[in-house]
């Protein structure tokens, strides 16, 4: 049975829907001060996500999202992770992917919110664009 390994609760949540729950052996996150991995026994935290992969590894097989900026609750063996928005990497083009980063580096931008929201999706987009192309480390 797979929850005998595992000794994590793990829940991830987009706002249209729920991706994921269930037991984990361990989740790897991207922190907005770096990223960190929960394991059991972890100090309870709450922690600000930047664009990034999400690993979860259930002992038998890894689950991989790309996630846009979110936050991490670690309570108890419980990880709650809410998101803004969350891909499966399987989806991702890599033609589209490179597109939509060079459309976002070169967007101009006339005040600081809309600069702000250029950094942003620059970050993501250079996430997306990384692992379309097959890459998942770091």
């Amino acid at each position: 049975m797979e929850s005998a390994a595992a000794e994590l609760t793990v829940s991830i949540y987009s706002p249209e829907k729920k991706l994921l729950e269930e037991p984990a052996v361990s989740v790897g996150l991207p922190g907005k001060k770096g990223g960190f991995t929960v394991l059991r026994g972890h100090a309870n935290l709450v922690a600000e996500l930047e664009a990034g992969i999400v690993h979860v590894q259930t002992g038998t097989r890894e689950e991989l999202y790309v996630v846009d900026s979110g936050f991490a609750e670690v309570k108890d063996n419980q990880v709650i992770v809410l998101v803004e928005g969350a891909t499966d990497p399987k989806s991702l083009n890599i033609e589209t992917e490179r597109a939509a980063l060079e459309e976002a580096l070169n967007r101009p931008t006339q005040n600081m919110v809309q600069y702000a929201k250029k950094q942003h999706d620059i970050a993501l987009r250079r996430v997306r664009a990384r692992v379309a192309s097959g890459h998942t480390a770091g």
